[in-house]
């Protein structure tokens, strides 16, 4: 009886691990809906850090950015400031870039093509630590300069630097994901899967040892 007892609850225990371990899937975010990644404009009523702030970011999400003719850059706080594409900390230009988050924190892109950024073409994007996924505000990212004409120019050669901030180790930043998935509807969703998982895995470990007892 005793050895009956220990497979049920190793059982159980398996059970409930796997309740839990079903956490949502990664969520990927096509960066600017159905206009691409792209110089904004004269008549675009949201930037694209308007576009971010509506959504929310955690790490393993993905953001899908779709252009033709330009490119994407990862860089650092200060050369988003300044529009710097001298020095990125990644530089993306296959025209369907799929950036996946590593870690949370603030994330700057910018495009590399001269003059869009300064037309209205940068991001900032925020990935929310787990202890803010309870759905509290978050600040606002900065605004952008109002929008100017673009000039033209190329991108040149993929790097493939990791995506960090200054004074961070390096990870690595650019992976492939499947077909894009629904965009997020909010940190609430994950969470009530979470607790969802870990009640119904509690559910069943109560069953089978009220079974077990009877």
């Amino acid at each position: 009886m005793a050895r009956l007892h220990l497979v049920v609850f190793a059982a159980s225990c398996a059970l409930l691990a796997a309740s839990v371990s079903s956490l949502p899937p990664a969520v990927v975010f096509n960066v600017g809906d159905e206009r691409g990644w792209t110089v904004p404009s004269g008549n675009s009523t949201e930037t694209y850090n308007h576009w971010a702030k509506r959504n929310r970011f955690q790490v393993g999400d993905v953001l899908n950015f779709k252009y033709a003719n330009d490119s994407v850059l990862l860089v650092s706080h200060d050369d988003y400031k300044q529009c710097n594409t001298e020095s990125p900390l990644s530089r993306f230009t296959d025209g369907d870039t799929k950036f996946t988050f590593d870690r949370y924190g603030l994330f700057y892109f910018v495009s590399g093509i001269p003059g869009h950024c300064e037309a209205g073409q940068r991001m900032i994007a925020r990935v929310m630590a787990p202890s803010a996924l309870s759905g509290a505000p978050t600040t606002a990212p900065p605004a952008m300069p109002p929008t100017v004409s673009g000039g033209g120019g190329g991108a040149s050669n993929p790097v493939s630097s990791p995506g960090v901030l200054p004074g961070s180790s390096p990870t690595s930043t650019s992976t492939q994901s499947p077909s894009p998935l629904p965009q997020a509807s909010g940190a609430s969703r994950r969470v009530l899967s979470v607790v969802s998982s870990i009640v119904v895995g509690l559910v069943v470990v109560g069953v089978v040892f009220l079974f077990v007892l009877v």
